[in-house]
C-alpha cells in the first residue's frame, strides 16, 4: 500500500515536472520561432544599414527594400531578400522596420503607389524609426490602423557610428506590441 501511495505521488510529481518543463520548452520554442519569422527592413542608409546588419546577425531573417539599389546589393551578399517596393515586403512581411530620413519618405513608403499599406497584412506591426515629425507619425497610424495594421513610432537618436553603443528610443503605440518592438529593436542596436 505505501510503495503504491509512493508511486502515485512520484508520477504526480514527474507530471507536474513534465508539465512546467513543457511549458518552459514551448516559451523558448516561440522566442526561437519569432526570431525567424522575416522582419521587413525599408531604409539602408547611414542609420538603417547598421541596424538592419544587427537583426541579420541576430539570426533574423531580413526582407530588405532601399530606393537606392546599391544599398541592397551589401544585403543580398549576405543572403538577404531584397524587393523593388515596399509594398512588396508588407507583401511578405508582417513586421516591418523603417528608417528614413524625411517627412516625405516616409510618406512615399507608406502611402505612395507602392507603399507598404497597398499590401500590408491585417495584423502587422509597422516600427517607424525614421527622423520625421510627429505628426506625420500620428497620420501614418491612422492609416495603417484603417488596414488593420498597429503602427509604432520608435524614432531613434544618435548617428551610424554610434547605433551599437547609444540606444535613444521614444515609443508610442499600442502597448501589446511594445513586447515585439523592443525585441526587434533592441536587436538592431546590439552589434554581437
Amino acid at each position: 500500500m505505501a510503495a503504491a501511495l509512493m508511486l502515485r505521488v512520484s508520477v504526480s510529481s514527474l507530471h507536474r515536472q513534465g508539465k512546467v518543463c513543457a511549458d518552459r520548452l514551448a516559451r523558448v520554442s516561440s522566442r526561437a520561432m519569432a526570431s525567424k519569422t522575416p522582419v521587413g527592413f525599408i531604409g539602408l542608409g547611414n542609420m538603417g544599414n547598421p541596424m538592419a546588419k544587427n537583426l541579420v546577425k541576430h539570426g533574423y531573417p531580413i526582407i530588405a527594400c532601399d530606393i537606392f539599389p546599391e544599398a541592397c546589393k551589401e544585403f543580398q551578399e549576405l543572403g538577404t531578400q531584397v524587393t523593388d517596393s515596399p509594398a512588396d515586403v508588407a507583401e511578405k512581411a508582417d513586421r516591418i522596420i523603417t528608417m528614413l530620413p524625411s517627412n516625405l519618405n516616409a510618406i512615399e513608403v507608406y502611402i505612395g503607389t507602392n507603399g507598404i499599406l497597398k499590401k500590408v497584412k491585417k495584423g502587422s506591426l509597422l516600427i517607424d524609426s525614421s527622423t520625421i515629425d510627429p505628426e506625420v507619425s500620428k497620420e501614418l497610424a491612422k492609416e495603417a490602423e484603417k488596414m488593420g495594421a498597429v503602427f509604432m513610432d520608435a524614432p531613434v537618436s544618435g548617428d551610424s557610428y554610434s547605433l551599437s553603443i547609444e540606444r535613444g528610443l521614444r515609443m508610442n503605440g499600442e502597448q501589446s506590441a511594445g513586447k515585439q518592438v523592443d525585441q526587434l529593436v533592441g536587436a538592431a542596436f546590439k552589434a554581437s
